[in-house]
């Protein structure tokens, strides 16, 4: 038996790593939570904004110039590893809810990856305004990333949900999902 998959892909800040502990209070089964950020920490510290790592830059022609992150070639290789252990941990069986930020090909990869698995990929959005007041009230994000992610992170995709995060409380939201995957037709066993 092949494990559920979740996947939240939205911006920075828009409520992914809320929402899924949320998924995994109320799921009535042990979900794991595979979070982008504790994969990127795993990069020594003051090394993840090298260019080899992840590489900032600012975009051009809008005032104010807004920060751009792009994957350098370590970068890419960490990222390919954590989608790898999320195909092959549900591959193996167990359910995961994954914290993402990624583009259609990585969402397309993870379909073809997890094709014997019942899959959820879920857009997850909250207002410019909303995105913007998070990232100055956490203090630890490049202030104006939500806004430039939010002009190309969704274009192509597919998804099976679309929730924002700013308009309904979270475990409402959690267990939309949740009902979701588990009403999802089951894929052919292999």
């Amino acid at each position: 038996m092949t494990g559920r998959v979740i996947i939240l892909n939205g911006v920075s800040s828009s409520g992914k790593t809320t929402l899924a502990r949320a998924i995994q209070e109320q799921a009535k089964y042990s979900v794991l939570h595979v979070e982008m950020d504790k994969f990127i920490s795993f990069i020594p510290n003051g090394d993840e904004l090298k260019p080899d790592w992840f590489k900032v830059t600012k975009t051009d022609g809008l005032s104010p110039a807004l920060p751009h992150i792009a994957n350098g070639p370590k970068g890419e290789k960490l990222l390919a590893a954590m989608r790898q252990f999320v195909v092959k941990t549900a591959q193996s069986g167990l359910d995961l809810v994954v914290d993402e930020v990624c583009h259609a090909a990585q969402i397309d990869q993870y379909r073809a990856g997890l094709e014997r698995c019942t899959i959820c990929v879920v857009k997850v959005a909250a207002s410019l305004e909303e995105l913007a007041m998070r990232e100055r009230a956490r203090g630890d994000r490049l202030i104006g990333l939500a806004r430039e992610q939010s002009d190309h992170l969704h274009i192509g995709i597919d998804y099976d949900l679309e929730v924002r995060t700013d308009l309904d409380p979270t475990n409402v939201i959690a267990e939309r999902i949740l009902k979701l995957v588990d009403t999802a037709k089951k894929p052919r066993a292999g």
